[in-house]
């Protein structure tokens, strides 16, 4: 590959390739430079270090969870398939559990991701000052979940999380006094 083909999303699109295969444990730069063709010293020109490409990974993640949400008519149900999307992903990405444990996004994407999440949901009639909180038990419910016991396949737990799932969105409901 040229050197002027080579661009961030490239990057991270090869970095979680690479994680699928291999496991999170065998994405490196060396590694990535070497399916790459270029040199580790190219990928510094788009990527700081390791952990910052572990952190575009996580963020390509996260964001293709919020991508997934269908349009909803309801707060509820966006919430509800925000978590679908999330269980997903963490179920079917190898690594993920370790990934997010390992890569926090960065303040000013997870403010940005935040501020969208928050709009969205206070278009659909959640205040935002519950918004933010309500987003954030739903994402810490699917990763603890899947942390403390990860799947090789959906389907196995999948009724128990749906059930946790809407139990969560019900209190923000009542807590919202919908």
């Amino acid at each position: 590959m040229s050197f002027s083909k080579l661009d961030q999303d490239r990057i991270v699109g090869e970095a979680l390739e690479l994680l699928g295969e291999e496991g999170l444990a065998q994405v490196s730069l060396r590694k990535l430079a070497q399916r790459l063709d270029v040199g580790v010293s190219s990928l510094y020109w788009h990527v700081r270090d390791k952990g910052a490409l572990y952190r575009l990974m996580s963020a390509r993640v996260f964001r293709s969870c919020v991508d997934a949400v269908p349009e909803t008519r309801t707060w509820q149900e966006w919430l509800r398939e925000f978590g679908l999307a999330l269980w997903h992903a963490q179920v079917t990405v190898r690594d993920a559990h370790q990934l997010i444990a390992q890569a926090s996004l960065e303040d000013g994407l997870r403010h940005k991701v935040r501020e969208e999440i928050v709009a969205t949901l206070a278009g659909l009639g959640l205040a935002a000052e519950i918004a933010a909180a309500a987003q954030r038990s739903v994402q810490a419910l699917v990763t603890g979940w899947t942390t403390l016991k990860p799947l090789q396949d959906e389907g196995e737990d999948r009724p128990m999380f749906e059930d946790a799932l809407d139990a969560l969105i019900a209190g923000w409901e009542a807590r919202a006094g919908a």
